[in-house]
């Protein structure tokens, strides 16, 4: 592809010719495959032969409640700062409210620097806690009165992994996460405030277990596939869903991923093996059998509803502890406010409320350099770049 076979307004870059033909390629193989009848085929049975034949399908309601509802959310400049003494970023995390017609804002954050491998592991955690701690926050505000809360909404999934299926080891470096689950839940029951998880990157198949075996496709196709624009379904509880869920991933999705035609004994022993410890772990989790306060985690409810403005499906998980919201209106308010992004007013302003400038991470790594005293060469060392060339994704941000 060179320069001159682009028109006006193209976007010019050089392609190499052998890395060109092979993007063609794969690309032509990607709209070759498409869509197979076998899907289409799973489509029409979940549509007509299981939604509709139990009634899970309906039209989002018409009557909108006016919410005080605050949305919660935190970012990190990507790629982080890989420096010879760790890998480090900005974590920004922050809420906006909309209470009675005008906006509530607050953000704060945190330098964090991390000498470990997964990275990316360990600073999503982080934003997770800090986004759900700061959730206890505005509900103990509620709590004292505070704030007039009517639904807290968190970007993402409620619980935080390795919860439901699991629970981490008491003292090790995840205990926080019952903790703050724990307290979180609590608060929400003791006030009586939905708590509502939009999940945007969505990779579970949990809608499998409505037809009993493992879906080739993740919810959110499946869901934008099956549903009609202005419309939602409840898939159930984590209650209901996780343990038929759990025998199916492992009994099938596993099998299939792992096997691919060749032997399977070995496989079927270890899934089989984890299926067993995946029904007690969960048992434990929603029994409260050691952490009273993860019982909770079972009465939370996953649903799916497609804009009327004709985005894809949104996946949802609403923890409602009190009578004076129902589901439907919970789902109504939320496709109400539906932007074109295909989200929520409130999370899309949240997003860009606390998003940060990749370019603010050689400026933090500037302030500590500038603010050492002594300037010692192994200071100096554990900050230099691990890989100069790539610092032209951080160019300096001046003060």
């Amino acid at each position: 592809m060179l320069p001159s076979d682009y028109g006006p307004g193209d976007i010019e870059f050089w392609i190499e010719p052998p890395l060109l033909l092979s993007i063609q390629s794969d690309v032509k193989e990607i709209l070759d495959k498409g869509m197979d009848s076998r899907v289409l085929s799973i489509i029409r049975e979940l549509r007509g032969g299981i939604l509709e034949g139990r009634g899970l399908v309906r039209n989002l309601g018409s009557s909108i409640r006016a919410l005080n509802a605050y949305a919660i959310d935190s970012s990190y400049p990507t790629p982080p700062l890989e420096l010879i003494g760790g890998v480090m970023t900005v974590l920004s995390y922050g809420y906006v409210g909309y209470l009675n017609g005008s906006y509530d804002r607050y953000m704060t954050g945190e330098v964090v620097f991390e000498d470990v491998g997964e990275f990316e592991r360990v600073i999503t955690r982080k934003a997770q806690i800090r986004e759900r701690e700061l959730a206890i926050r505005l509900l103990k505000d509620k709590l004292k009165g505070r704030r007039d809360i009517d639904l807290v909404i968190l970007d993402g999934e409620i619980p935080i992994h390795p919860l439901p299926y699991n629970l981490p080891v008491e003292g090790g470096v995840l205990a926080r996460v019952t903790s703050v689950i724990g307290n979180l839940l609590d608060l929400s029951a003791r006030t009586g405030t939905p708590i509502i998880g939009v999940v945007k990157r969505v990779r579970s198949k949990f809608l499998s277990v409505l037809i009993n075996r493992c879906l080739p496709m993740n919810d959110k196709l499946i869901a934008s596939l099956t549903l009609n624009n202005g419309e939602y379904m409840v898939l159930g509880s984590y209650g209901d869903i996780l343990p038929p869920w759990i025998q199916i991933n492992y009994n099938d999705c596993e099998l299939r991923k792992r096997c691919n035609g060749k032997e399977c004994d070995g496989v079927r022993e270890l899934m089989s093996r984890r299926l067993s410890e995946g029904l007690v772990n969960i048992e434990h989790v929603f029994s409260g059998s050691t952490h009273p306060g993860l019982k909770m985690l079972k009465e939370v409810i996953v649903a799916f509803y497609k804009p009327r403005n004709g985005s894809p499906a949104v996946k949802l998980e609403i923890y409602n502890p009190s009578d004076r919201f129902n589901i439907e209106e919970l789902i109504t308010y939320l496709e109400s406010q539906t932007t074109d992004t295909g989200y929520p007013f409130l999370i899309d302003r949240v997003d860009e409320y606390v998003r940060l400038d990749p370019r603010i991470l050689d400026y933090v790594r500037s302030l500590i350099i500038k603010g050492s005293k002594d300037l010692n060469p192994a200071l100096l060392t554990m900050l230099q770049l691990t890989n100069p060339q790539k610092a032209y994704l951080v160019k300096r941000l001046e003060a």
